[in-house]
């Protein structure tokens, strides 16, 4: 299943990118990490454990690039973001690039540098 409507017909028009990395996200009570399964300028879609509730606004960090953005749904252990401004095009083909090199890595390298990445390794 993709982000949004899977008959079509849905509110974005931006196209969706694959996406399977570790991202962070901030809000007042904290930092916590999801995965992110799929991207576009527009929006996101993460999945994870204790993830935020519909309107809670976050700071959404994925690979070098952070933005603003606010919960547009969320259940079954995914929601959806939807950005405060779109990303531009560079940030998308950059961030799609970093997805292609860590695919190639094993598991276990992928996640020792996903955590040296988001600061949880020493």
């Amino acid at each position: 299943m993709s982000f949004g409507k899977s008959n079509g017909g849905g509110r974005r028009s931006a196209k969706r990118e694959a996406a399977p990395v570790l991202v962070s996200y901030t809000m007042l009570t904290g930092k916590c990490s999801a995965i992110l399964i799929d991207v576009s300028r527009t929006g996101a879609r993460l999945r994870g454990d204790s993830l935020p509730q519909q309107g809670e606004e976050l700071i959404l960090t994925m690979d070098r690039l952070r933005t603003f953005a606010t919960v547009a749904w969320s259940g079954g252990g995914e929601c959806g973001v939807a950005f405060d401004m779109p990303l531009p095009h560079e940030e998308i083909h950059r961030l799609k690039q970093s997805v292609a090199e860590a695919a190639m890595w094993e598991p276990e390298l992928r996640a020792a540098y996903e955590d040296w990445r988001m600061g949880a390794a020493r």
